[in-house]
């Protein structure tokens, strides 16, 4: 029998994905997302790449 991967594990390209297309941010740790409290437009904004 094959043992399955975590299915909420994301790759970082997963991730960033999700992230560009989200208007909530979050924050990523050991594949799982987290949602980030008290952001503001300012924070999104810089966080962004050019």
């Amino acid at each position: 029998m094959i043992a399955l991967s975590d299915p909420n594990y994301l790759t970082p390209e997963q991730y960033l994905e999700i992230e560009t297309k989200n208007t909530i941010k979050h924050e990523y740790i050991k594949g799982e997302i987290y949602a980030m409290a008290g952001t503001t437009d300012t924070h999104i904004k810089e966080a962004e790449p050019p």
